[in-house]
């Protein structure tokens, strides 16, 4: 099997490294693997925590990226992977027996250059009533069903979430990696920093594999279970969305995308949820909140067109 580095990036949450690197390093050990930690510029007991795991976890490794940010945190992983291909996992997603040997299988051809599997929703509480499998997709659900495929970009087609997803390392750094003009940076939300490197190895012709049998459990903290937790997220990811349409596909098309996707989204009623919540209304809130945050981000975004696109000239990906 081809070997690999399980990368977990992390930002002050010391507190939850241990179930994600236990369950991470058992299936490196299965697969002739390792784990290293990326430490993202942390000010509380991250690499203390780490050095104590490596005590017991002798395939666990600790890198430090000081520069905030999702994608410089996976760039550092990427670039100090020791294996043929990296796979993500974020540091509160716990890998079910068989997660690794899943994603590693499709590798053996040489076409394919990323997969990725289902992020299944794990919650210590009840989760809200209002929680739906649309509201659910802000906060990392992902599942396509129990059949393999190749995804492409197209509609009916998803990318594979950052939660859980894998490259075969040398495709991934011929592209420059992950762009750090997209992705959660501190407290922001910022989304597409995966999608955007999937997007341009699928324009490469390179392959990108759905593995149904490669599970994690994406452990929800209670501070995403709000209203106002769900509206912020859905307006940070138009936000993103913006952007990465600028920044790969160009003006026109990012700006036809707020007539033919948007537009209805924007002439919604606004809502403001109260007790008890409408979830069909919060629904159609979240959508509108989208809509808006893509505006803005075109709007910034245009402001600085040239300099999206130069970026993305720079990481190697066809015109």
């Amino acid at each position: 099997m081809i070997p690999a580095t399980v990368v977990i990036c992390t930002h002050n949450r010391a507190h939850l490294l241990g179930r994600a690197v236990t369950a991470a390093h058992a299936e490196a050990v299965a697969c002739d693997g390792e784990v290293l930690v990326v430490d993202n510029a942390s000010t509380d007991a991250t690499a203390r925590v780490v050095a104590d795991l490596a005590r017991t976890h002798p395939r666990l490794r600790l890198a430090h990226e000081p520069a905030l940010g999702l994608s410089a945190a996976r760039n550092r992983g990427l670039a100090e992977a020791r294996g043929a291909v990296v796979a993500y996992l974020d540091d509160d997603a716990v890998p079910r027996p068989g997660w690794l040997a899943a994603l590693l299988a499709p590798y053996a051809d040489p076409a394919v250059a990323c997969t990725g599997g289902r992020v299944l929703l794990r919650f210590s509480a009840p989760p809200p009533p209002w929680l739906d499998a649309e509201l659910a997709s802000a906060l990392s659900a992902y599942d396509l069903g129990d059949t393999p495929r190749r995804l492409r970009w197209r509609p009916g087609d998803m990318f594979p979430f950052g939660a859980n997803i894998a490259f075969r390392v040398e495709a991934a750094r011929a592209l420059g990696g992950f762009s750090t003009t997209v992705g959660p940076r501190g407290a922001r939300l910022l989304v597409h920093d995966e999608t955007d490197l999937c997007y341009r190895l699928d324009r490469t012709g390179a392959e990108i594999r759905y593995c149904p049998h490669a599970i994690v459990d994406h452990w929800i903290l209670t501070e995403r279970l709000t209203p106002a937790w769900m509206l912020a997220r859905h307006r940070e990811r138009g936000e993103s969305a913006a952007i990465f349409e600028l920044r790969n596909r160009g003006a026109h098309r990012a700006l036809g995308r707020v007539r033919w996707y948007y537009g209805a989204h924007l002439m919604a009623l606004p809502y403001t949820p109260g007790a008890p919540v409408d979830a069909a209304r919060l629904v159609r809130e979240c959508r509108r909140r989208e809509a808006l945050g893509y505006v803005v981000g075109l709007a910034r975004g245009l402001v600085r067109l040239r300099a999206l696109r130069r970026d993305m000239a720079r990481s190697g990906a066809p015109a």
